[in-house]
């Protein structure tokens, strides 16, 4: 069930982070904008930060935060769209109160940036997003690597002027970059990995890489606009929990691999064995498996996310092995071979990367374990015609 639950709860990566509240914004002089990074939590939906727009007026008490990452779950057929990546995603607006509230419920860190910006850009700014939060212009099409709260928010502030970034960046690919904020989540990172196809293998620029929060917040760091002054002033620690977010960066026990070892050695001790229970308990599994296969066979070819297309671990994760089951016996033969190609093709893979796409190592002991019940059930197949024939 871990498994399984690993696998739906991994989707949950493509919904942002749900904050309630709109309010019309006026136009205001002397205001402060700032940018809000908000550190990772606990769950999976949170895990990868959050980034927010704070518009402020002390001297008329007016403090409100603009936030890409609103959906509505009375939207019609909300499932059915979250599930094909057609679900609308709204900037909201709410009081800044309201908005820190969750995070020092969650023990989640904020910091802040207050732009630099002159009299008209801000105003430009401000009259840009009290227009973008009408109702007839606050939906976009959510993507999680290219188009998100975090995405959003930058393209917001480089609209006033060419920002320039001293940052130094590595080489890392998207999923590398994700995996920054899963070292504790360790079910998680396995669900991911077995969703995401090779597209999150693609090495991400400076821009790609601002999908995260964190990275919106140092690359501000050190940007300049229209090459003159600082884009933002130095950070502001709003929230400290700093303790606890070091804690959520620790890696955990790898989980998944010790039980899907666990898993291979249970099906090879079932199998040579001989148990009563081994056709069931084969069955069983590869029932499982094509399911899972045909999830996966789903989201890449029946969805609008970007980030589960290409996912070459439907070749072992595969959705024939229901034909398998239960086409005639004849049939049967030249699907196994079919099958275990693509099972040795991705075995392979995990050792030597032939494939652009990078493959848990958790996954090695499923394939194994698949291999395991296919030459099994493959052996009685056999044995079945050779008895028949006598």
């Amino acid at each position: 069930m871990k498994f399984l639950f690993s696998i739906y709860i991994s989707l949950l990566i493509l919904i942002p982070t749900i904050i309630v509240g709109q309010n019309s914004v006026p136009e205001l002089e002397n205001t402060k904008i700032s940018i809000l990074t908000c550190r990772s939590g606990d769950e999976l939906y949170s895990t990868f930060g959050h980034t927010a727009i704070r518009i402020v007026n002390s001297e008329d008490n007016f403090d409100i935060v603009y936030n890409y990452g609103i959906f509505s779950f009375n939207t019609p057929n909300f499932y059915p769209k979250f599930m094909r990546g057609k679900l609308p995603y709204y900037l909201g607006v709410t009081k800044t109160s309201n908005f820190l509230n969750e995070y020092t419920y969650d023990k989640r860190s904020v910091f802040e940036q207050e732009l630099n910006l002159n009299k008209e850009q801000k105003r430009s700014i401000i009259q840009f997003l009290i227009e973008n939060a009408k109702p007839e212009n606050r939906a976009y099409k959510y993507d999680f690597f290219y188009d998100n709260c975090a995405t959003r928010v930058v393209d917001v502030f480089s609209s006033v002027g060419e920002v320039t970034y001293s940052y130094a960046i590595d080489q890392k690919t998207f999923r590398e970059l994700l995996k920054e904020n899963l070292r504790n989540l360790v079910w998680s990172d396995f669900g991911i990995d077995l969703v995401i196809g090779a597209r999150a293998d693609r090495y991400a620029n400076r821009r790609g890489q601002m999908f995260l929060p964190e990275y919106v917040k140092v690359n501000l760091e050190s940007a300049t606009l229209d090459n003159a002054v600082p884009l933002a002033k130095p950070v502001y620690l709003v929230l400290d929990f700093e303790a606890l977010d070091a804690k959520r960066k620790k890696s955990g026990t790898n989980w998944p691999l010790i039980c899907t070892s666990l898993f291979l050695i249970l099906t090879l001790m079932v199998n040579l064995a001989n148990l009563k229970i081994a056709r069931i308990y084969n069955k069983t599994i590869l029932v499982v498996s094509s399911i899972v296969g045909l999830l996966l066979l789903f989201m890449w070819f029946g969805t609008e996310h970007g980030a589960t297309k290409d996912n070459w671990n439907i070749l072992w994760m595969n959705p024939l092995i229901l034909i398998y089951l239960f086409v005639k016996e004849k049939f049967k033969k030249g699907m196994i071979y079919i099958i275990s190609a693509g099972l040795a093709i991705a075995g392979l893979n995990c050792i030597f990367n032939f494939l652009p796409q990078f493959f848990n190592l958790a996954f090695l002991p499923i394939i194994l374990t698949l291999a395991v019940i296919f030459y099994k059930e493959y052996q009685r197949t056999n044995k079945s015609e050779v008895i028949a024939l006598t």
